[in-house]
């Protein structure tokens, strides 16, 4: 007969199950994006590197209190742009992304989750529905070209062929400044 697994077992178990003790010092969530960073100065820095072109930046709102409450604001802008470039609105749209200090830092996250050396400074995790960036390489169209793979994988019920995929993040990268 099977014991009955001890109450601080179960509490430890839940305790990493529900994310605390995590590595992640913030987590923040908008109607589209949830971000994950290790700390302010990586958000900080995400923020400023995150620069917007006159006409997003008119669109975005003006309750912006911290600096996630800006980033979760610019990043709804972007996701809104890509999604009226690409001509797709999938429903129940929302992402993660994952900020991390540099490209290093993303290559050490692809080679713990795919077993390979990759020297990008961003990617989305299909499986995740997660975008991983490098925050010294921001800029507007890195991140709209993730974005840009994260809508078209929400959007169609079955993948598109890789080519496919990839120039339709382009086209969103090209066109989220129009």
């Amino acid at each position: 007969m099977n014991k009955p697994l001890p109450i601080v077992f179960l509490l430890l178990f839940c305790w990493l199950l529900c994310g605390v003790g995590s590595i992640w010092a913030g987590q923040q969530k908008s109607r589209y994006a949830t971000i994950l960073y290790p700390n302010g100065e990586v958000l900080q820095e995400f923020n400023e590197n995150l620069r917007l072109n006159r006409k997003l930046n008119y669109a975005m709102r003006k309750n912006v209190v911290t600096v996630a409450d800006e980033v979760l604001a610019k990043l709804d802008i972007i996701i809104d742009k890509v999604q009226i470039v690409l001509d797709m609105f999938p429903d129940y749209y929302h992402i993660r992304v994952v900020l991390l200090p540099d490209d290093d830092d993303v290559a050490r996250v692809y080679k713990e989750k795919y077993g390979k050396r990759v020297s990008h400074i961003a990617y989305y995790s299909l499986s995740e529905k997660t975008i991983y960036v490098s925050v010294d390489d921001t800029n507007l169209r890195v991140i709209s070209h993730e974005i840009g793979h994260s809508v078209v994988a929400h959007y169609f019920k079955v993948r598109p062929p890789y080519n496919i995929h990839e120039l339709m993040a382009q086209f969103a990268e090209k066109h989220v400044t129009d």
